[in-house]
């Protein structure tokens, strides 16, 4: 930008009025193309820090697919003696309901955010939107599983 404004005063000292007609045309479009220009090393860090968060999610829902499905001894023992409430979609506590309902709406999130980022014309700012969006899902599941696990370990297999 440095180099734009010098020589912009040379022209204008050199052309006079000529150079002023010169000068406004050049300082326009290097204004507009300084101010729109991405911050390509921002982005790919955003774009990384919105994986790292998706993960987070994914991760919740790995942990409660293998908990529902899992055939080994440990897992079956978890569902059935242990936390059955979380698998029961008959269930009516209000911890296990709100992790069906985040556990639900996560997974719809997940796959419209792959979606959503396949763009690669998105702004920064839409980028730092669609990550504190996706920190509080990350944080908001993660609650919703660790209180559900422990309201159905609460309630234990006669509930």
């Amino acid at each position: 930008m440095t180099i734009i404004i010098i020589s912009s005063l040379l022209i204008l000292v050199l052309f006079r009025l000529q150079g002023l007609l010169l000068i406004a045309p050049i300082v326009a479009i290097a204004f507009l193309v300084s101010n729109k220009r991405p911050d390509a090393t921002e982005i790919t860090a955003l774009r990384a820090s919105i994986a790292l968060s998706a993960e987070d999610i994914s991760d919740v829902l790995a942990e409660y697919d293998q908990f529902a499905t899992a055939p080994d001894a440990d897992s079956l023992a978890d569902r059935t003696l242990m936390r059955p409430a979380l698998i029961d979609q008959d269930c009516e506590d209000p911890a296990v309901e709100s992790f069906r309902h985040q556990y639900a709406t996560s997974r719809r999130y997940l796959s419209r955010l792959e979606a959503r980022l396949s763009n690669p014309a998105l702004e920064v700012s839409q980028l730092e939107s669609l990550l504190s969006v996706t920190d509080q899902r990350a944080l908001d599941i993660e609650s919703a599983w660790l209180t559900a696990r422990q309201a159905a370990k609460r309630l234990g297999p006669n509930y």
